[in-house]
């Protein structure tokens, strides 16, 4: 009878709590590490980021001062009636090229364009009669001016909030892909953490099981258990070795998971357990603040904001639109017209010039109307985007906080349910061992540790789950 009891505690003592298992080689923050440095996702996000934000860098530099040269050759024959010697009506087959050096600048707090520059244009006449002025130059050194296509119109301003907002939302991406490979990677190493401990429980329980056929079998031969009792233990080996079948199947798949995540070699079998962190992190953060955070953290919302304000945009540039369209157009320079060209850059009178122009839809069938109108509609449905948006990002903030919450709390029950399962299972294995129970007492007293333990372990892989999107939402350090 002694040596039955020293085989049962001999087994039990391989069932320790989990602070006391094995010792990791491969941490969280090393996982996550190599995540972040080898996952497409990255890669893709970085490259995105980089986009964005080379189109934002080029939008600024447009807003910038513009030099630009300009030439422009042209050709063109004039065929008219021969008969006749009216100017207008010769034939002329005409050369010309125009050299434009122009300084531009938008004017950001109007609309408009404001510009200064200077040019040069030489036109070869080629006729039957070689009279006349078979050459021309136009020569204008400065020319200054102001041009705006809508009055009352300012995309600049618009554009502006609009990359802005675009911009801040690539940033955001990015920042919200590495967190969200953090929580995948969080999830699938607590995963295999938690696959780890059930493997080893179960690897526990049939050995114990072994122990325990072995002694029933000693006991049946002098006739101390019953055949039901020793058909009984031998049905529980065998369950035990069903269940450590499927655990080493779900230990392997977890550990194939973690690899492929990270891009590695297949990790061992003989991986040592995962660490998991004894002491929770606190979660002291309001559901006001978890909501407000995870708004503006959010991708999504920015870039939904982002369209909503690309939305105002049209249905202020429609709207103005939809009335006379006045476009102006005014410049002041200095022009000279001569057969050579330095003549042309001699005797330079002044010239103003000044375009407006009015479009003024007479009988368009409402088409400026329905685009506003189109527009406003696009604005409002925008506008329940975002609220909507936002209304999903608060539900999700909300009840993953509430999640983690309830998870703290359970963690800790559970944790107090191991020990006392454990301590009822070591009396009733005592009890076992000396002959006080029989082996459904026994039997039941491992199971319900069992169930706690795997509950424990359930727990213990929700709450880091939980704990590390509440992070992905948030960002918090």
């Amino acid at each position: 009878m002694m040596k039955n009891k020293i085989y049962i505690r001999l087994t039990l003592l391989c069932m320790l709590p989990l602070g006391s298992w094995g010792q990791t080689s491969l941490t969280l923050d090393e996982v996550i590490r190599l995540a972040q440095d080898s996952a497409i996702t990255a890669f893709q996000s970085r490259q995105e980021y980089r986009s964005r934000q080379a189109s934002y860098e080029a939008f600024e530099a447009l807003r910038k001062p513009q030099l630009s040269l300009k030439v422009v050759p042209n050709y063109s024959r004039i065929v008219s009636d021969p008969t006749r010697d009216y100017v207008y009506l010769r034939n002329y087959d005409i050369f010309s090229t125009s050299a434009q050096l122009r300084l531009t600048q938008k004017v950001l707090p109007f609309g408009g364009e404001a510009y200064v520059g200077t040019q040069a244009i030489w036109s070869e006449f080629f006729r039957e009669s070689a009279s006349g002025y078979p050459r021309q130059f136009v020569a204008s050194p400065l020319l200054v001016g102001y041009s705006h296509s809508l009055l009352g119109y300012n995309p600049f301003r618009w554009e502006k909030r609009v990359e802005d907002q675009r911009l801040l939302a690539a940033r955001r991406q990015q920042e919200y892909d590495l967190r969200r490979i953090a929580e995948e990677a969080a999830i699938r190493y607590f995963r295999l953490a938690r696959q780890q401990r059930m493997l080893q429980m179960r690897q526990e329980e049939l050995m114990m099981s072994d122990t325990l056929l072995s002694i029933a079998r000693e006991k049946a031969t002098i006739a101390i258990v019953t055949l039901a009792e020793l058909h009984a233990v031998e049905l529980q080996q065998q369950n035990a070795a069903n269940l450590l079948a499927v655990a080493r199947q779900e230990e392997l798949k977890a550990r194939t998971e973690l690899s492929s995540f990270l891009r590695i070699k297949p990790t061992p079998a003989a991986l040592p357990l995962l660490d998991i962190p004894t002491t929770p992190p606190p979660t002291d953060h309001t559901a006001a603040e978890v909501v407000g955070r995870a708004v503006s953290n959010s991708p999504a919302y920015q870039q939904q904001l982002a369209e909503l304000t690309e939305a105002r945009h049209q249905e202020d540039k429609t709207n103005k639109e939809r009335g006379v369209n006045i476009g102006v157009d005014v410049n002041l320079g200095l022009q000279q017209v001569s057969n050579t060209l330095g003549s042309a850059y001699k005797d330079q009178r002044l010239y103003a010039l000044g375009a407006v122009q009015f479009t003024i839809p007479l009988i368009d069938h409402g088409a400026a109307k329905k685009r506003h109108a189109a527009a406003t509609a696009w604005v409002e449905r925008q506008e329940s985007a975002l609220l909507e948006a936002e209304r999903r990002l608060a539900e999700d903030a909300t009840v993953t906080l509430q999640k983690l919450q309830t998870y703290r709390a359970m963690l800790e029950s559970t944790r107090q349910t191991v020990e006392l399962a454990e301590e009822a299972f070591n009396e009733t294995a005592d009890n076992y061992a000396n002959g006080l129970c029989d082996i459904n007492t026994f039997t039941l007293a491992q199971s319900r540790w069992a169930t706690a333990y795997n509950n424990y372990l359930t727990v213990m892989e929700d709450f880091w789950t939980t704990h590390y999107h509440l992070q992905t939402l948030i960002q918090y350090e």
